[in-house]
């Protein structure tokens, strides 16, 4: 289940004003209201969410030490726009540090299904939501069975990691998540992460490492002409 203290997508708490902005700001860009590439508009933004310029600017500031804007002099700040080889390697090493928690969790004997429930919950989630329909609740599920997987090796310097990477992570997760509905697969959005879930119950380092490795690379085909659903 998504929980009030998931760093994924969740609606708008208002603490201060910067955590307000730096919260509103990261949504905008993880559920699509800036696009990849787009340019961000301060007195849009401003006016829409009622908050000064100059806290605005350091919620940018923030996003760019994020890894998710980049400030072009005289010309603006812009949602950086990732390149294919760049998703890649996001997801790549996403999977790697999955496949190094899954690891973690069979040493501990975590890989009963009682102890994976909280990646089975998620999943039941992805079925009873409409996909296409709430691309946003989606992304929130999508990136919290992720990071719930991390969350469940009980490692904190894997977690700290991941968390680092983590809004690097949404992004790529997100584009490739879009790309599977625009090919009419939101179907098979969670059927591929309970897939992930059965190969940690497995118990076999191996065969998760060959599931995970298809779920993030996008090689489902020798050609990779495909995406397949994370």
């Amino acid at each position: 289940m998504l929980e009030e203290n998931d760093i994924s997508p969740q609606p708008m708490r208002r603490t201060t004003q910067l955590d307000f902005a730096v919260e509103a700001l990261r949504n905008a860009i993880l559920n699509g209201e800036v696009g990849l590439g787009e340019r961000v508009n301060e007195v849009a933004f401003t006016t829409k969410w009622g908050i000064s310029r100059t806290t605005f600017r350091e919620a940018l500031r923030q996003m760019e030490q994020a890894g998710l804007l980049v400030r072009i002099p005289f010309r603006g700040t812009f949602v950086r726009d990732f390149t294919e080889e760049e998703i890649d390697s996001l997801n790549n090493l996403r999977g790697a540090l999955e496949t190094y928690a899954v690891e973690r969790i069979i040493e501990q004997d975590g890989c009963q299904p009682e102890k994976l429930e909280p990646l089975y919950q998620i999943v039941a989630q992805m079925r009873e939501n409409n996909a296409e329909a709430d691309v946003a609740w989606t992304n929130g599920l999508h990136i919290a069975f992720h990071r719930t997987l991390i969350e469940l090796a009980g490692d904190q310097i894997l977690l700290k990691v991941w968390n680092d990477l983590s809004q690097q992570f949404w992004v790529a997760m997100r584009v490739d998540q879009l790309a599977v509905f625009e090919k009419g697969e939101a179907a098979s959005f969670a059927d591929s992460h309970r897939e992930v879930v059965d190969a940690i119950a497995g118990g076999d380092v191996a065969a998760f490492r060959r599931v995970i490795r298809q779920h993030v690379s996008h090689k489902s085909n020798p050609d990779k002409t495909e995406r397949s659903p994370l």
